[in-house]
């Protein structure tokens, strides 16, 4: 039987697909109007207010440096929660929930943000460490 813990939101950034645990999945939505942070990281792309609480945004695709982002509509957010607080991740594509088969729980130095591993029916995760994503809006 599934648990919320082996359950993974599913997204992609460039050719890549990432996993958020659905524990700190908020929501997602379409992109919507930000207000400007002063001085802040490329990769911070404003604020977003959501049900009253105030979160900054980041996009991925900057922060992993993947080609020259464009912005509609339709562009995703995922509004997440951490200890540390709110962040909304902006991603390419958003598919679904899936459950894993194995994970591997093993952090790799190439990239901070990545706490392990996923294996699907269908593809492999690597799996977002929302925390660290969190911390990176404040660098």
């Amino acid at each position: 039987m599934a648990t919320r813990d082996d359950q993974f939101l599913c997204c992609r950034v460039g050719r890549e697909w990432y996993g958020l645990a659905v524990a700190n999945v908020v929501e997602v939505l379409h992109f919507v109007a930000l207000h400007d942070v002063p001085v802040a990281s490329p990769h911070v792309l404003g604020l977003m207010t959501l049900r009253d609480v105030v979160m900054p945004v980041i996009d991925l695709r900057i922060l992993f440096a993947v080609d020259q982002p464009s912005y509609g509509l339709d562009t995703p957010i995922i509004a997440t929660t951490t200890e540390q607080g709110p962040v909304g991740v902006v991603v390419d594509d958003v598919d679904d929930v899936q459950t894993a088969i194995d994970v591997s729980k093993q952090a790799t130095r190439e990239s901070p943000f990545i706490w392990g591993t996923a294996r699907t029916g269908e593809r492999l995760l690597m799996l977002l460490d929302v925390s660290r994503l969190r911390e990176s809006a404040h660098a």
